[in-house]
């Protein structure tokens, strides 16, 4: 599927005094092998470039703004995605590269609480039913999904421990509960932040997650649409997070008075592109 995605950003100054210096960072997409990326058009122009754990982000000068003025950048990106299973393309994995990936992608970050009681409880619960890692991984997501009633996007991202507790969240909340319940074993995973396109012009906001198998490398699983291994061309993939637990899609770095000097949104519009469209 060929889709046309149009990002508008809006950077408010609601401070009292002017803004310089301004430097916005804008998460486009994450290297991702179900997607192709065709053309990228940033207005006004950006250097692109690709940051950790392979984000491609726009970085961008602000100009000045006065108290009350506001900046509206775009990006455009013309996408082919498609649907894939990555367990199909079993790959060897050397034990220096599963020893670096576990240093990086098993430790106990905000929102990853692999200590927690109700966490620990559960990763027994699973470790006593596999008999691998793969097996470990398949039984978290079934785990995530019996443990969690899915809610409609949550105002406030609880994390896994609290999600764990009161037994309900967003798909960010059943992500965040998947890495954790893995990480516990030390079965290296992280989460990736995107947008699921249903037809409708405004794509919706979604949260899914990778982990790291032996010989068969970094693989998708959404615990909260229960996906193992498999992402549809549907998904559309802008910010993977592992190394940290969050990075925002879209910040603005400046030298300011104040602390919150600045409102920032952002709208994400899709449409699939036809036969001989631009």
């Amino acid at each position: 599927m060929r889709l046309f995605i149009e990002m508008q950003a809006n950077i408010e100054n609601r401070d009292s005094v002017r803004i310089r210096d301004g430097r916005l960072v804008w998460h486009m997409f994450t290297d991702m092998d179900n997607q192709f990326v065709e053309t990228i058009d940033v207005f006004p122009p950006a250097r692109v470039s690709e940051k950790a754990e392979r984000n491609i982000v726009a970085i961008m000068k602000v100009p000045e703004l006065n108290p009350g003025e506001s900046f509206s950048p775009t990006v455009i990106l013309r996408i082919d995605t498609i649907s894939r299973d990555w367990l199909i393309e079993p790959q060897e994995t050397p034990e220096e590269m599963v020893k670096r990936v576990q240093s990086g992608y098993c430790k106990m970050q905000k929102y990853w609480e692999l200590g927690d009681d109700t966490v620990q409880e559960l990763s027994q619960r699973i470790a006593e039913r596999s008999n691998s890692d793969e097996a470990y991984s398949r039984i978290a997501v079934k785990v995530v999904r019996e443990h969690m009633k899915l809610k409609t996007h949550l105002d406030t991202r609880l994390g896994a421990a609290r999600a764990a507790l009161e037994q309900e969240g967003d798909c960010d909340e059943h992500a965040d509960l998947f890495i954790s319940l893995t990480r516990a074993v030390r079965i290296p995973s992280r989460r990736v932040i995107g947008h699921l396109f249903r037809g409708n012009p405004e794509p919706e906001p979604h949260a899914w997650c990778e982990v790291f198998l032996r010989n068969k490398g970094w693989i998708p699983v959404d615990p909260a649409l229960g996906q193992f291994g498999i992402l549809t061309e549907d998904y559309f993939s802008r910010v993977r997070e592992g190394l940290v637990p969050e990075r925002p899609t879209i910040q603005m770095k400046m030298s300011a008075s104040s602390s919150n000097p600045v409102a920032i949104e952002e709208k994400v519009r899709m449409r699939v592109l036809r036969n001989g469209e631009d």
